[in-house]
């Protein structure tokens, strides 16, 4: 229930970041080609261009549950539920013991950065079942099936090869210590899969232009930059974002992570106790140290860019070690002792109780009215005022600020070329043509002969979103 429950209506909006994948997606499947008229292996949208595969599981959902928030948002559920089967999965191999294996499953279901990823029609929800995947069958012994998982990964989110290739390249190695010829096999495999995706990130302008824009090490390795990399490295092990607040303010997790932590209170140190204690549990000395290698590997992400950190999507495929590691910790706690088993059970039962049901007041009635515009909250009714009115108008012109990021995302998406000419510039001399309607909000109001009132759009919190007004 904690990733079904109100999916359209929290977050509160689609974002541009969702329908932009919608979008492509349908351009392609109609079209032949993305919306500005190419075909290649990433996606488009304004600055960058995105990998694909959350836009095929959202278009294929939508076809079933409709263009809505819930259908778009519908796979990243799934994908969510099954990334805490996986982490199941890989503790129970890990370690042989299925109590810790279940506790890492229970932590990651309940974690709040795990719910609200599992939320939102976006490409990060779609980086951890590949990945979790990938790992779990390398090791199983599996690698060919598990190189073509990690080869997909690269297909997810943007920072879904890389560590694909930081956590699982060094449980490949280690399998290589079994049979080379097919570590090696494999290895080729993964690259092969992956090469369309690693031309878009190395060689395609936008994607790489993106990607050398925001590089800690983009101008090369100097003091400043190795100073830099180090502070953004350990702003994710603050308190603040792991367990408080998010860090909305001096990160990029004011729209994920806003009001609550990554984790609870209880969960981390119960993972620095799991770093002490891995060796104890972990099936080898090799896999153990590879446990500590995720947790070293977690804030990579985000500290080797550096448009704000912490970032939490960009080191969401590092955050389920916490879960892992906090059920070690939580077995070591628990002990042989029923009468120590009693008495840690029912402290963590009753912990993570009051941690959840705390969570889940904050994020269902609180979350969306922390920052209406981090979902641009108002775009749909919008929308759908100017869907009401459209028969007797010939064009739209826009002046939003929340939907500053790319009007013709929202445009494309809710008017599904309707036949309104959509202009972004109330400016444009068309704009004061009759058959015209006018959205401006606050900041944009103007007063043009002949216009008359259509609507007043307000957002979630009630506070205005827009001016809607038109000539006949």
């Amino acid at each position: 229930m904690l990733r079904f429950s109100a999916l359209s209506s929290i977050p509160s909006e689609l974002i541009v970041d969702e329908v932009d994948l919608y979008n492509s997606a349908h351009s392609i499947v109609t079209t032949g080609h993305d919306v500005d008229g190419r075909l290649l292996p990433f996606l488009y949208s304004r600055f960058t261009r995105n990998p694909p595969l959350y836009a095929i599981a959202s278009y294929a959902s939508s076809l079933i549950f409709g263009k809505t928030a819930f259908g778009l948002r519908l796979p990243a559920v799934l994908f969510g539920l099954l990334s805490i089967a996986l982490l199941y999965a890989i503790a129970l191999e890990l370690t042989g013991y299925q109590r810790i294996a279940l506790l890492a499953a229970l932590m990651m279901a309940i974690a709040p950065i795990f719910i609200q990823f599992s939320r939102v029609a976006w490409e990060p929800a779609s980086e951890l079942p590949f990945l979790l995947g990938g790992i779990y069958l390398l090791v199983r012994g599996r690698p060919m099936w598990a190189a073509l998982l990690l080869g997909l990964t690269a297909y997810t989110y943007m920072a879904g090869w890389f560590y694909a290739l930081v956590l699982a390249g060094p449980l490949l190695i280690l399998y290589a210590r079994r049979s080379r010829g097919r570590a090696i096999a494999s290895a080729v495999l993964w690259f092969v899969v992956s090469i369309p995706a690693l031309w878009m990130w190395f060689f395609e302008p936008a994607t790489s232009g993106r990607a050398l824009h925001m590089a800690t090490f983009g101008n090369g390795v100097s003091p400043e930059s190795l100073r830099t990399f180090a502070l953004n490295y350990l702003a994710h092990f603050r308190w603040s974002y792991l367990v408080t607040t998010g860090d909305p303010q001096s990160g990029l997790t004011w729209r994920y992570l806003n009001g609550f932590g990554a984790f609870y209170w209880w969960l981390v140190p119960l993972a620095v106790l799991g770093v002490l204690v891995a060796f104890r549990y972990v099936r080898s000395r090799a896999l153990a140290l590879w446990v500590w290698w995720w947790l070293a590997a977690y804030p990579l992400g985000g500290a080797l860019t550096n448009d704000g950190a912490p970032n939490a999507p960009r080191t969401l495929a590092g955050a389920p070690v916490f879960c892992l590691l906090a059920a070690m910790g939580l077995q070591w706690l628990l002990g042989a002792s029923r009468a120590r088993q009693r008495i840690v059970g029912w402290a963590f039962a009753a912990a993570a109780t009051l941690s959840l049901a705390w969570f889940s007041w904050v994020y269902f009635t609180q979350f969306v009215h922390r920052n209406s515009n981090a979902w641009d909250s108002g775009t749909r009714a919008m929308f759908a005022a100017l869907i009401a009115h459209r028969e007797r108008f010939d064009r739209v012109c826009f002046a939003v600020l929340p939907a500053w990021y790319d009007t013709d995302s929202y445009a494309r998406f809710y008017l599904d070329d309707d036949g309104l000419d959509v202009i972004d510039n109330v400016g444009d001399p068309r704009c004061s043509l009759p058959r015209t309607m006018l959205a401006v909000d606050q900041h944009h109001v103007v007063q043009r002969d002949g216009f008359e009132p259509i609507a007043t759009i307000r957002d979630v919190d009630g506070s205005l979103f827009a001016y809607i007004s038109g000539r006949r």
